[in-house]
């Protein structure tokens, strides 16, 4: 070599040696059925609540009534409280519906 060709920067240059070594397998008392036990358990579905049909096709009645104004891109919260600032008189299950489940995007979104 001359001493004018540049070596290859390799990783173990960069960031040492230290870090390119392999990692050791952690022991662990768990077995692989164990594991699978774990990560395959259900959930309970009675700490679900799930909507009622006849309560999504009152939301739908209530998205597609053009009484309470536009309904895109706004919230139904937001669609709601507007019916009430303009005294339209918007059904009071709607705003139950939208207590009742606030992360179910299904109700809360059209």
């Amino acid at each position: 070599m001359s001493k004018n060709t540049k070596r290859q920067r390799t990783l173990e240059d960069v960031f040492g040696s230290n870090s390119t070594k392999k990692r050791k397998k952690s022991n662990d008392d768990t077995s692989n059925v164990d594991k699978q036990n774990i990560v395959n358990t259900p959930t309970t579905s009675s700490t679900v609540k799930k909507i009622s049909d006849n309560d999504l096709e009152l939301l739908r009645q209530f998205d597609l009534d053009m009484k309470f104004g536009p309904c895109t891109g706004i919230p139904r919260i937001d669609r709601y409280d507007r019916a009430i600032r303009h005294e339209l008189d918007p059904p009071v299950r709607v705003l139950e519906l939208i207590n009742n489940y606030p992360n179910d995007r299904q109700v809360t979104h059209w």
